[in-house]
């Protein structure tokens, strides 16, 4: 059994409309598979967060066009990416496989490449679960796969 978890916690300024308003919060993510585990985050936008789940309606997803979000440093290259979560086709048959790139934002030598393959219903449970981790702060969306 495999997953890919994330949360998000707002700046306290998304929600208190007495403070100038901040749109960065922290994502966090748990990479797990069987033998290999990580976690880390990263500052982003709430907005990129939105986005990302809303591009996984996608069906078929294409093989020329992935889905993709990625954060990080200046060019999100090299040393420079913090996370990168993709999801592509696999096979012919509907596998689709998630691959994940995760640095710890303080030292990018650490750093974890994984992937792992799941369905199209998992993707949609996971999609589903961003929308509400992102409307109210409080959920975790978790994809599964193997």
């Amino acid at each position: 059994m495999a997953k890919l978890l994330l949360s998000y916690r707002f700046d306290q300024s998304y929600f208190d409309k007495e403070l100038d308003r901040d749109d960065f919060g922290r994502l966090s993510i748990r990479f797990e598979t069987e033998n290999f585990t990580g976690s880390g985050g990263f500052w982003v936008q709430w907005q990129d967060v939105v986005r990302f789940g809303d591009d996984l309606v996608a069906y078929p997803i294409n093989a020329e066009s992935p889905i993709i979000a990625q954060w990080g440093y200046e060019m999100q290259k090299g040393d420079d990416l913090i996370i990168r979560i993709a999801v592509a086709p696999k096979n012919k048959t509907g596998d689709l496989l998630v691959s994940v790139v995760l640095a710890d934002d303080h030292d990018q030598s650490q750093r974890l490449n994984g992937s792992f393959v799941t369905e199209y219903a998992a993707i949609e449970s996971f999609r589903q679960d961003i929308a509400r981790m992102m409307t109210d702060g409080a959920h975790e969306a978790v994809l599964h796969g193997q």
